[in-house]
């Protein structure tokens, strides 16, 4: 293969393997990256009074650095592997959709770029530390660009994990091989599905709080800067988010343990099913757990009593599931392989990490604790030593899979052997260090902290050098490593019955569970793979768009254009249906009777019902709070609200017509009423549009007041909701002229229906929040 055809592969692959390739790369840069961050700031606090970095550099390092580590390296490492191998683990050919699974990898480099270029702006990259508390963040304390650009990134992350999302939930929900049965699922299939169902819900209320601080910071609205809101309205949107977080880097983490810990045991996984239950029971109670990071908010002292117990209760889930784990160990035949050796370190590492964290579920120990290195220390046992090292573990294991090269046994162990120690000399100092402020850029000489601060630093460098170790062992095996073979590890996984690494297409037949192994297969399955540039040009369009918002409006421009003209293309495509393939029956309980697209767009709309709740409840919380809300209706012009309800109504109803005709092979009444519902969206934007422009020209704008910020952005949103569905209804509207839909074939139809009616119910609960109370 030519050069030009090397890259021309990697820019327009859509197969599974490769995107787990290409995640698997990029999540390793971003955590040298992240990496190098953390060892410029060890430099820093290695002796006091040090000026290597000096204040505003320590804090851009420390900012950048969490939020590397924990958006864009640790997590996305594991979706490097769960790309590469949930699809052969479940015998599938593929992901559901294949180009949105790409376009979910490149949207997540391009938003890496973003935030790692906010440095080069004028005033640096952001500096406000990770969680981007407010008001530190508006624009009154932190005017630099970089705190922007670096909130539109968090934005296409969160694009990037939506479309994530649906593509695993629909992959494991309907494309399971024949007879694989739920209970039949690997673990750390569980892991991956479990932790998209965690993305499902805690993403979108970052994305909101996102939204609303880059209103504040764009266009001056006052919600992080008001009194009313601010801190506490940050804390509660964020930390819905930040909690759940935790688990979504840790639990693909931790069940891919648990099945390489089974496979060098030479037993089943003890437990297997009341783990399922325990970590499903961890994935709810992530929701109501994450109010104990405002202990020291001054919140309601009830409040801090329930939210205290259940930061307790989440404990039992791990433990049930830590103790199966140490079951299976008993009297296993365990072969202490490189990847064992990890795993169980990671287990070790976790208990550690635990135990620490549930000091801080005591609302006394909290007030302590909840601004010191204590903290980071239980943080970065659970995330690094826990999640980290287990997917250390992960890479071990399926390296020769992957590359049908066996790595060199003895570096590896040397690799755990200093990145144990080293790991424990970095974090473990910190938990002695429980009245050292964190986010200081130094110290005096007298506080003392200097000797454990040397030792952290020292463990620091030696662990971040141990990283090398596995990367040239690595890089030298591709060459010289042994022929890994098919099964080198005797797992009984459907990923090690084909052969190493495995091809293009994957199984040659859909292979078949009668019992814990694969049978023959039963089906020939269609050797098809796609290539397209759209994922790769829509993400970099938005990407140069981003940029232009901070550097250049023409580049803007150019990014909107060029986004516009892909997607044009991708609609042509689909409509041609040049990437239309062959359904194949998989196991799908309880989705048999629900086409994966249809099952997508349901998935989609669980998540954007989450969006809207976000913020809805941020108005709610701001209106309750702020004394002397206006009534709605004293306001807005209750007729056009009217107007625009009965006008939503009514095009819910013509796209209901248009899916029974075209059930009823009414071809004319079908496409009649398609146009119909795109008139009245069409007619309802126009609408809206005016009353928008009357309201400015009477001073009504946004970053006025907190009255007319959160109706501007609450109707905005779902304005460009409506957009989207109109853009849905014209492709429908092209594929029906070109006679591409029948009695038989609607499936779009009802999907873009399904998200129709969402956006109509939405401005359901808008309407009567804006204009009648």
């Amino acid at each position: 293969m030519d050069e030009v055809s090397f890259i021309k592969k990697w820019l327009t692959t859509t197969n599974h393997k490769d995107i787990g390739i290409l995640y698997t790369v990029t999540a390793l840069y971003f955590l040298v990256v992240g990496g190098s961050l953390a060892v410029l700031f060890r430099i820093q606090l290695f002796q006091p009074l040090m000026d290597f970095l000096g204040p505003h550099k320590f804090n851009q390092a420390i900012t950048l650095h969490g939020l590397i580590m924990v958006l864009w390296a640790v997590s996305p490492l594991a979706f490097g592997l769960a790309n590469y191998f949930v699809p052969l683990q479940i015998g599938a050919r593929d992901l559901a959709f294949p180009r949105l699974n790409a376009m979910s990898y490149w949207l997540y480099l391009f938003s890496g770029l973003l935030l790692v270029s906010s440095v080069f702006l004028p005033g640096g990259g952001p500096d406000v530390g990770w969680t981007y508390y407010a008001p530190l963040s508006t624009s009154k304390f932190s005017p630099q660009p970089g705190v922007t650009v670096a909130g539109l990134a968090i934005v296409m992350l969160a694009a990037s994990v939506t479309l994530g999302t649906i593509n695993f939930i629909v992959t494991i929900a309907k494309m399971r091989a024949p007879g694989m049965t739920w209970m039949r699922l690997p673990m750390f299939t569980w892991g991956i599905l479990f932790t998209v169902a965690l993305m499902l819900f805690a993403f979108p209320p970052l994305a909101a709080a996102v939204l609303l601080l880059a209103a504040d910071r764009v266009f001056g609205a006052p919600f992080f800067s008001s009194p009313y809101g601010g801190a506490i309205l940050w804390g509660h949107m964020f930390w819905f988010f930040g909690h759940p977080e935790v688990y979504v880097v840790l639990s693909p983490a931790y069940l891919l343990m648990m099945d390489i810990v089974a496979t060098f045991s030479g037993r089943e996984l003890v437990g297997k099913k009341y783990i399922i239950y325990s970590i499903f029971a961890a994935v709810v109670l992530s929701f109501v757990v994450y109010i104990h990071h405002m202990f020291t908010t001054g919140i309601n002292p009830l409040v801090r009593e329930v939210y205290s117990v259940t930061t307790e209760t989440i404990s039992i889930p791990f433990g049930v599931a830590t103790l199966s784990v140490i079951a299976t160990l008993y009297k296993g035949r365990i072969r202490l392989t490189t990847p064992m050796l990890f795993a169980v370190g990671s287990v070790f590492l976790f208990l550690i990490g635990g135990s620490t964290g549930v000091y801080l579920s005591s609302v006394a120990l909290d007030h302590w604790f909840r601004g010191t290195y204590w903290v980071v220390g239980h943080f970065h046992y659970q995330l690094v030593g826990a999640g980290l090292m287990a997917l250390f573990a992960g890479l071990y294991y399926y390296y020769p899979k992957m590359t049908g090269r066996m790595y060199n046994e003895k570096w590896g162990k040397i690799h755990f052997i200093i990145s144990f120690i080293s790991f424990n000399l970095l974090y473990f100092p910190m938990f002695l260090l429980y009245d050292m402020p964190r986010r200081i850029y130094t110290y005096q000489p007298e506080t003392g902290w200097a000797p454990l601060n040397m030792v952290a630093s020292i463990g620091g460098w030696i662990f971040a050098f141990s990283f090398l170790i596995m990367v040239v062992n690595f890089y030298r095996s591709l060459r010289i490593g042994a022929p890994a073979g098919e099964n080198p590890w005797e797992a009984d996984s459907l990923e090690w019955t084909i052969p190493s690494p495995p091809p293009e297409h994957d199984f040659d037949t859909i292979p078949t569970m009668s019992s814990v192994s694969a049978d023959g297969g039963v089906e020939t399955v269609e050797h098809v793979h796609f290539h397209s540039l759209m994922p790769f040009l829509i993400s970099l369009s938005i990407f140069i768009a981003f940029v232009g918002l901070a550097t250049s409006i023409v580049l803007t421009f150019i990014g909107l254009l060029v986004l516009f003209l892909t997607i044009a293309n991708w609609y042509r495509t689909d409509i041609l249906e040049r990437f239309s393939t062959k359904e194949i029956e998989y196991e799908a309980y309880p989705f048999e009777g629900v086409v994966k697209e249809k099952l997508g767009v349901w998935v989609l709309v669980a998540s954007e019902t989450l969006l809207f709740a976000s913020i809805i409840g941020a108005y709610l919380f701001l209106r309750v709070r702020t004394p002397g809300w206006p009534l709605s209706y004293t306001i807005h012009d209750l007729r056009i609200g009217l107007i625009n309800t009965i006008i939503l109504l009514t095009s819910s109803l013509t796209i209901a017509l248009a899916l029974a005709y075209v059930k009823h092979g009414e071809m004319g009444k079908f496409k009649a009423s398609l146009f119909a519902t795109f008139i009245l969206g069409g007619l309802f934007i126009v609408i809206k549009g005016f009353e928008w422009s009357e309201l400015a020209s009477e001073g009504f704008i946004i970053g006025e007041n907190l009255v007319a910020s959160t109706y501007y952005i609450a109707t905005g949103l779902h304005a460009a909701h409506v957009l989207a569905g109109l853009l849905g209804i014209l492709y429908l509207i092209f594929k029906a002229y070109r006679g591409k839909f029948n009695s038989q074939k609607y499936v779009g139809v009802e999907s873009i229906g399904i998200y129709w009616h969402f956006v109509d119910i939405v401005w359901l609960f808008l309407f009567p929040l804006f204009y009648l109370i």
